[in-house]
């Protein structure tokens, strides 16, 4: 059943966040009712344990002093979510096992990408079709962003957060893994196409960050083609992927001048509740109290900042003890590493799992990806996997948290 469970999670994590819930909650109850019918209590691994409970320490005391903790505790049941970290890396204990749920997630995102295409196309056939002329460029843009490719997710938010943390996996195992599987170039292509689809600036961000990273530590002396390679893919774009562009690179976007807004006006909130925040949704209560001469706050009540929204929302304890989880979580794969040595069996997984972790703290600069609960299951899965498989005694770090890093 952990094992079906497992094949299931990863295949429907595109396209479907019930049956994606329902398979990583049976999976995870099959995992703990082995574990207390075998007794090997003593062989779980935890790595990032206490990180993870600081945080969610740090949640409960914010909601425990909310402005309203009627209205903030319901969000508490999302840390339920940070259990598929520790299903994951205990449950899968082979390389293989690895490896082929890693390949059943680029397939899932390829198969996602595709049908990506298909709602991209039928947008245009069907504008055609209607219009029967061509139409304006003004009126060709407003229509491409009223209907982004968003796949079968709530929103086209979620959907290019997740294809852009399985496509920089996807590459991390291209770059990094011998041999390599020639149909993952064909995987990372429709990705990055139907990602550029989506319209979706912070994802693209986000996916060119983790670029970035892998190359570094793949072949340093490429990084120079990056910007040829960025320049071709701007002229290949379709027009309103080129305007987004544009805005981006000159400042003029009016979304960015909408984020500004809300982090100001979240500074101002954070400022009266410093240490544990006001609550998770407490924006919800809170903005008709302050400043808010764009209306943006009361309009989107979020913070389109992981940073600033966690403040927000759980104070200094929290932010800092999340930031604690990524601070050694990226410590715990430096000595990975390290012990590793290139080997290449292993270290695509590290590259690649800290290549996606990269993208999306870059991505959770403009938008508050960190609440998404879509995309934290399928993170959780990615960050697990430098902690499973056959690992060596040297390589585990779930039961030695002190690494030598001796050469």
């Amino acid at each position: 059943m952990v094992i079906v469970t497992l094949f299931v999670f990863v295949a429907f994590s595109m396209f479907s966040i019930s049956v994606t819930q329902i398979a990583c909650g049976l999976g995870g109850l099959a995992w703990l009712l082995h574990t207390h019918l075998t007794d090997t209590w003593k062989d779980q691994r935890w790595p990032l344990g206490i990180p993870f409970l600081l945080y969610m320490f740090a949640c409960l005391i914010a909601v425990a002093n909310a402005y309203d903790v009627s209205y903030s505790y319901e969000s508490l049941k999302k840390l339920l979510e940070i259990l598929i970290f520790f299903w994951v890396l205990n449950c899968v204990r082979e390389n293989g096992l690895r490896d082929s749920l890693s390949l059943v997630l680029i397939a899932s995102a390829t198969l996602a990408g595709l049908f990506g295409f298909y709602q991209y196309l039928q947008f245009f056939y069907l504008n055609t079709e209607q219009s029967g002329v061509r139409e304006s460029v003004d009126s060709l843009l407003s229509h491409a962003y009223a209907h982004r490719v968003e796949g079968t997710l709530s929103t086209y938010m979620t959907f290019s957060g997740l294809l852009m943390v399985t496509g920089i996996l996807a590459l991390g195992r291209i770059m990094f893994r011998r041999p390599m599987q020639p149909w993952l170039w064909a995987s990372a292509g429709i990705i990055t196409i139907c990602l550029l689809f989506t319209l979706t600036r912070q994802a693209w961000f986000g996916f060119v960050v983790g670029l970035i990273f892998l190359v570094f530590f793949w072949r340093k002396k490429n990084l120079w083609l990056l910007p040829i390679l960025l320049l071709v893919i701007y002229i290949a774009s379709p027009l309103p992927a080129q305007e987004r562009i544009k805005d981006m690179l000159t400042g003029e976007a009016e979304t960015f001048r909408m984020r500004t807004s809300l982090w100001k006006g979240g500074w101002e909130i954070f400022k009266d509740y410093p240490l544990t925040g006001c609550g998770f949704r407490c924006v919800d209560l809170v903005s008709s109290q302050y400043p808010d001469p764009s209306g943006y706050i009361e309009m989107l009540r979020g913070m389109h900042n992981n940073f600033v929204q966690l403040a927000v929302d759980t104070g200094i304890l929290g932010l800092f003890a999340w930031l604690g989880i990524w601070f050694y979580f990226f410590r715990l794969l430096y000595h990975r590493s390290r012990a590793i040595n290139r080997d290449t069996r292993e270290c695509w997984v590290t590259y690649g799992s800290a290549a996606a972790v990269i993208a999306f703290l870059a991505g959770g600069c403009f938008e508050t990806n960190f609440y998404d609960s879509e995309l934290v299951m399928v993170l959780y899965f990615i960050m697990a996997l430098p902690f499973t498989g056959s690992q060596s005694k040297e390589y585990n770090l779930g039961k030695n948290v002190s690494v030598s890093t001796r050469p």
